[in-house]
């Protein structure tokens, strides 16, 4: 495992107070109020806001600072931005919107792979064969479930045959992450999104297009009804 750069604590609490509203848009940041607070050289204090700028959350301009940006220049699908806004208090609604775009994006891919790659069948059978036994066995927030979920939905989207679709691999990733961190899922998911993961991949190993499509659809749905029961922002006791 790479040791942590020296920016890395900086780049953190500066995304985070960035994605969670705590400095707001049009404020300015210091390269020496960085250094101060955090303690760091400037060499540090700058590659952090080099980082940040590189996210689009903030613009280095000259004789001014760092200038925060509006949410609409971030590169809101960078994981990083993720984590920095499902870390905040509208991480539901963070949630919610990175689920709207799986429902977009999965169900079409999955029809996609069923016409072109039913090859990719098998291995998301096995994928989805070990998510329903350590599903079985109380184990859907482990981290054995959480890989072979990421690896599934990863192996999904790559056997579109679409680029842009493939792409989004590291998003949805992220998303799973994400949902197991904040305690979003339960030792014994739904049975019905375990049945649906398995369903996919039969529908794609079979070449049943319309099959897969309405299978990911579905399971995009019991998925995203399981994950954001709580409309309030804040995550499920355990």
């Amino acid at each position: 495992m790479p040791a942590p750069v020296a920016y890395q604590p900086v780049l953190e609490a500066l995304g985070l107070s960035i994605a969670t509203d705590a400095v707001a848009p049009g404020s300015i940041i210091l390269v020496e109020e960085v250094e101060t607070r955090f303690g760091v050289s400037r060499s540090v204090a700058r590659e952090a806001l080099r980082m940040l700028e590189s996210l689009g959350m903030v613009a280095i301009k000259r004789r001014v600072g760092c200038v925060v940006q509006p949410r609409s220049t971030w590169n809101v699908a960078d994981p990083k931005v993720i984590h920095w806004r499902m870390s905040g208090p509208a991480r539901v609604q963070e949630l919610d919107q990175l689920m709207q775009l799986r429902a977009g994006v999965e169900p079409i891919a999955a029809r996609l792979a069923a016409g072109i790659s039913p090859q990719s069948g098998p291995e998301l059978t096995r994928y989805a064969e070990t998510m329903r036994d350590l599903a079985a066995a109380s184990l859907g927030d482990s981290a054995e479930f959480l890989a072979a979920d990421v690896a599934f939905h990863g192996v999904l989207l790559s056997a579109s045959g679409n680029d842009h679709f493939a792409a989004l691999g590291e998003v949805v990733a992220s998303v799973l992450t994400e949902r197991n961190r904040l305690g979003l899922l339960e030792p014994k998911p739904d049975p019905r999104s375990v049945v649906l993961h398995l369903r996919v991949a039969a529908a794609i190993t079979q070449g049943h297009s319309a099959f897969a499509e309405a299978s990911a659809r579905t399971l995009v749905n019991v998925v995203a009804a399981e994950v954001l029961l709580d409309r309030s922002g804040e995550t499920r006791d355990r």
